[in-house]
């Protein structure tokens, strides 16, 4: 049987993966940006061809965190931070699956950079 401490391990877990991925990704766009500060030549590559633009990763998870932001407001007001009751058990894990779906749009926003400067290394 799946345990409350269970759930809430697995959502820290991906918080966690999801967050190793993330700072990978960054320290590659901050190296290639830094590498290039005189040139710009990424950026500049990248504002030369708009038909790459692909979905805006960032306003969804602008979206998804102002959605975490609301949950965890209204898991304070529950009192749900210790839950007992199945609305308190709600907000809670409601408020860590919208903070996982944010770091995963983030990520996937990372990724888009990433994919975009790599080949500047």
């Amino acid at each position: 049987m799946i345990t409350i401490k269970f759930i809430e391990a697995f959502l820290f877990g991906l918080l966690s993966i999801l967050g190793v991925f993330a700072i990978y990704y960054s320290a590659i766009i901050v190296r290639v940006l830094v590498k290039h500060r005189k040139d710009k030549a990424p950026l500049t590559s990248y504002f030369l061809n708009p038909e790459q633009a692909s979905v805006p990763y960032f306003i969804y998870a602008g979206i998804f965190g102002f959605l975490t932001g609301l949950i965890l407001m209204l898991d304070y007001i529950d009192g749900g931070f210790t839950p007992i009751t199945p609305l308190q058990y709600t907000t809670f894990f409601s408020g860590f699956i919208f903070a996982v779906l944010t770091a995963f749009f983030i990520v996937l926003d990372i990724k888009f950079w990433y994919t975009r400067f790599k080949r500047f290394l």
